[in-house]
């Protein structure tokens, strides 16, 4: 490999995870759930009366995204500059009573994110697959170590968040350009790949994910009273229900569109998202559990993302994955029986040790299950579409389906640690993972060998 091809190879992996620095610094907030998913909820919840122009700025930022993954690098500019808002609101408070800021702000991460999906693609095409992959891994592994910067939402101790956000807001500034700089030295890469088109079945099942969550504009309580023939009364005093019904609906539509899109596809997607919302409960026990050690929170998402990265890009990605996921779901289950059911015992006990390993456990385990699923979708071309909108929509459906069982009871007060309670279901959508892992490795060697059969033949 020449100079030249080297460079092309590092100035685009080091400027695509460089600019994850805009998702970490939006998604590094207090008192918002782990592993959001980004580019559902660009899509517009709401239509004030004088921004209704401005409301579709996400939604048509990310669905721009998704087509224009042939100009990436300025897909990873424009993000950056959507996200400048997050930052500088830090500096000066004032632009908070902006509400178009505050509208427009949610369209930059989902837009880094699809342009560093974009860049992996073809750094796993042009040959650099590691990097490709690592790429992949490090989508996911930005939100986990954001989590980790957040900490627990009722911390009122200083973790340096002003100093952070400024730090990667510029790393991301810096990866925006040196993306745009290197765009030469790629054209001048014989090798470097050219941009696919997107199949009609992908692009359709992609747009069908966008804008799949503004179908929650229609769930409310009076449509729900209606439809269930209960009183409103009796749907308004458990909220979740409302909120579980809409996520229901999300994930069947996403569903759907991940089936439009191919049985590759859809098992991918499944498993990206299974792997996510599994994870979404027991990362916040394990946050929370290492809330008063900032530094080792950071260390332990860092060491766990690494080692995703590490075992991802092996050769043995599938046992190590199929592996984690079992070990998490088990520990799931250990954790929830020693605790006799209540594990804030973590918590109040000041559990760092374990705290600590659980967040390096989970966060090593997500990473390296949706690393599995790039090889295939990017010798396809299709990492954008698969990991970007189809996930995100059975992610954002999956969440809002969980909360049905998240609550204790009817007369228990509503906490930010209600999720916890139910580790069993989290276990088992890690188990979900885990075998779809599995299973769609098992196919595709029983097809390799049975071509293999029909050459020799």
């Amino acid at each position: 490999m020449s100079w030249g091809a080297d460079r092309s190879v590092v100035g685009t992996t080091l400027s695509a995870a460089l600019g994850l620095g805009a998702v970490v610094a939006f998604t590094a907030v207090r008192d918002t759930s782990i592993l959001r998913p980004l580019i559902a909820l660009a899509a517009p919840r709401a239509w004030p009366a004088d921004l209704v122009a401005v409301s579709l700025v996400p939604l048509v930022a990310v669905l721009a995204a998704v087509f224009l993954t042939r100009w990436w690098p300025w897909l990873l500019v424009a993000g950056v500059v959507l996200s400048l808002p997050t930052a500088l609101v830090h500096l000066f408070p004032d632009l908070g009573a902006h509400p178009s800021l505050s509208i427009i702000a949610p369209a930059g991460p989902p837009v880094v994110l699809l342009a560093v999906l974009a860049a992996a693609q073809e750094l796993w095409r042009r040959g650099a697959r590691t990097a490709g992959l690592v790429l992949i891994g490090l989508t996911v592994g930005a939100q986990l170590f954001a989590a980790s910067l957040a900490g627990a939402s009722w911390l009122m101790l200083a973790t340096g968040g002003l100093a952070w956000h400024l730090i990667l807001t510029a790393l991301s500034v810096a990866g925006a350009v040196l993306a745009v700089v290197t765009r030469g030295v790629r054209a001048r890469d014989p090798e470097w790949p050219e941009s696919r088109p997107l199949k009609p079945r992908f692009a359709a099942a992609a747009i069908m994910a966008v804008l799949l969550p503004m179908a929650l504009q229609a769930v409310d309580v009076v449509k729900i009273s209606e439809v269930l023939d209960l009183p409103v009364e009796s749907i308004g005093r458990h909220p979740d229900v409302v909120v579980a019904i809409g996520g229901l609906i999300v994930l069947v539509g996403g569903v759907i569109a991940c089936a439009i899109a191919g049985s590759r596809a859809f098992f991918a997607a499944a498993t990206s998202a299974s792997v996510q919302v599994g994870a979404m409960a027991p990362l916040l026990l394990a946050v929370y559990s290492v809330a008063f050690q900032p530094v080792l929170s950071w260390l332990a998402a860092v060491a766990g993302v690494a080692a995703g990265c590490v075992v991802g890009v092996s050769r043995r990605r599938v046992q190590f994955a199929v592996g984690g996921a079992v070990v998490s779901a088990l520990v799931l289950f250990i954790l929830d029986l020693g605790t006799g059911g209540v594990p804030e015992k973590l918590i109040d006990h000041n559990a760092v040790i374990p705290g600590a390993l659980l967040l390096a456990l989970l966060c090593a385990t997500v990473v390296a299950a949706i690393i599995t699923t790039g090889p295939r979708l990017a010798e396809d071309g299709v990492v954008v579409p698969v990991l970007g909108p189809l996930a995100s929509v059975l992610v954002f459906g999956g969440a809002g389906v969980m909360t049905a069982v998240g609550v204790r009871g009817q007369n228990a007060s509503p906490t930010r640690l209600e999720a916890v309670h139910h580790l069993g279901y989290s276990a088992g959508l890690l188990l979900l993972a885990a075998a779809l892992i599995a299973g769609i490795a098992a196919l595709e060697h029983l097809r390799a060998r049975s071509n293999q059969g029909a050459v020799s033949a």
